[in-house]
């Protein structure tokens, strides 16, 4: 999983200059047939208009591509490409010129909302369907039920697409209009609805299982409402008899550095640092913990960070900073290491500019960069929890390869039968499946269909999330 950035919002536009030079490469190639600018040329006009003399070649190659190419050339996704291709010679996969859908889902992720009807969507064997729907949402008020047999969007038939893909529709800007049609029974059913507002919860809490008086706290990823749902999450376990805590932070990719920053000062005293941020030339920002950061809300409470190898970026400033300044415990694997932070520029309604800007350090003035935080008490994932998903939507006797040995592994995994992994589909394989079909009232034939697939996945995550040892070393660090 590729790590998400430590984003510092500040959705500016980028300097006039940088746009001004695609309205002049835009403007640039008006005459059909003739001559190149020269570079000579291109250099006089730039400098005319104050633009970076660099950007001369940039303009001539621009000048020499439209009015000379022996096809019509589209010059959006010429300068479009010129901008890629600037970017890709910084060889920063976190440098990036996010366009359309890209763009979109960037800023979904940063505000952990989205235009929507408050309905999830789920796959079934051979159809899509509703698997829940929020309160006080246009679907609820439309009268959309769950097990809804999803058919169409806005007219066009979805039933054969994936939960993605047909979510994309769903989905849109707020305050646009949506119809959605779909089979309950034997009936057909369209529902119009204008689009919401929904907010995805990014913070979950409950008591851990194995001791009461430990709250467990998972952040998925730091979003806008995170430091809100945080000390909602914090004040609700405290209410239900937390005394300790631990914090969750596996598989969180990162995000926006400010909400990290809030709450690793809710863990730290006053005045101590939590982060500093380093410019290329070496000059640094500190922020201390204060206030100013955390709203003068702190958590006392004994404490430890669960994190792992997809633990990255704003998740690696707090697992640091919870670690350096309050001597909290880290727990389970070495973190993903990505020590940078990026800027967001708007250049225009449907484009943005996502560029590394700075390094971060930790407190006491590391940079963790490739090299990740190693935790205090190391506990490995479970050799089940590292079986390769399945990417085959059926498999039956006979078959050989890498699905059937993961399908092995699971059944191994799970005590179902007495199967051997050797990547081949033979009798006691089928008679496993068989077996596992009978116990989950699925059609018992020994081949492993989707629906068979998905039980079987859906049972090994919750023997894992059960029988989690990372949890359960977190939970004795501070039970103690």
């Amino acid at each position: 999983m590729k790590a998400q950035e430590a984003i510092r919002i500040n959705k500016r536009r980028l300097p006039w200059w940088a746009v001004l030079i695609i309205v002049i490469v835009a403007l640039g190639g008006g005459v059909a047939g003739g001559y190149a600018l020269s570079y000579q040329q291109a250099q006089q006009s730039v400098l005319k208009t104050s633009v970076p003399k660099e950007l001369a070649p940039v303009i001539a190659a621009y000048e020499t591509v439209t009015n000379n190419y022996y096809k019509s050339v589209n010059t959006t996704k010429l300068t479009d490409g010129a901008i890629k291709g600037m970017l890709a010679t910084l060889d920063d996969p976190y440098s990036v010129y996010l366009q359309n859908n890209d763009k979109t889902n960037l800023d979904d992720t940063i505000s952990a909302s989205f235009g929507g009807i408050g309905a999830t969507v789920q796959q079934n064997h051979d159809s899509l369907s509703i698997a829940s729907i929020l309160p006080d949402t246009p679907a609820k008020k439309a009268g959309m039920q769950v097990g809804d047999v999803l058919l169409k969007v806005n007219g066009k038939d979805v039933s054969k697409q994936t939960v993605s893909k047909a979510v994309a529709k769903i989905r849109g800007k707020i305050g646009t209009t949506v119809s959605v049609t779909v089979k309950r029974g034997s009936k057909q059913a369209t529902f119009s609805m204008k689009r919401q507002k929904i907010t995805v919860d990014t913070v979950t809490g409950q008591l851990a299982s194995a001791n009461k008086q430990v709250g467990v706290i998972t952040i998925s990823t730091f979003s806008e409402p995170t430091v809100k749902q945080f000390k909602a999450t914090v004040k609700k376990l405290r209410k239900e008899g937390a005394k300790s805590f631990v914090l969750d932070l596996r598989q969180n990719p990162g995000g926006m550095m400010s909400a990290a920053l809030s709450i690793s000062s809710m863990f730290s005293k006053n005045g101590q640092t939590v982060l500093q941020v380093e410019d290329r030339n070496g000059a640094k920002e500190v922020y201390k913990a204060g206030k100013k950061l955390d709203d003068g809300f702190k958590v006392t409470e004994k404490t430890a960070v669960l994190i792992d190898g997809n633990s990255a970026s704003a998740s690696e400033i707090t697992a640091a900073a919870l670690h350096q300044n309050s001597n909290i415990p880290l727990v389970g694997e070495k973190s993903f290491g990505k020590g940078t932070v990026q800027n967001v520029g708007e250049m225009g309604s449907n484009k943005e500019l996502k560029l590394t800007i700075a390094k971060w350090l930790t407190p006491n003035g590391t940079w963790i960069n490739h090299k990740g935080l190693t935790p205090d008490i190391k506990v490995d994932y479970p050799a089940a929890a590292k079986i390769t998903l399945i990417n085959a939507t059926q498999l039956k006797p006979g078959d050989k390869g890498s699905d059937v040995k993961s399908l092995q592994q699971m059944l191994t995994a799970l005590k179902v039968g007495s199967v051997t992994v050797n990547s081949q589909y033979d009798d006691a394989t089928q008679a496993a499946v068989k077996t596992f079909q009978q116990a989950n009232k699925l059609d018992a034939t020994g081949t492993a269909d989707q629906d068979t697939l998905a039980t079987l996945a859906q049972k090994l995550s919750a023997q894992l999330t059960k029988d989690d040892p990372m949890m359960k070393a977190a939970v004795d660090a501070v039970a103690k």
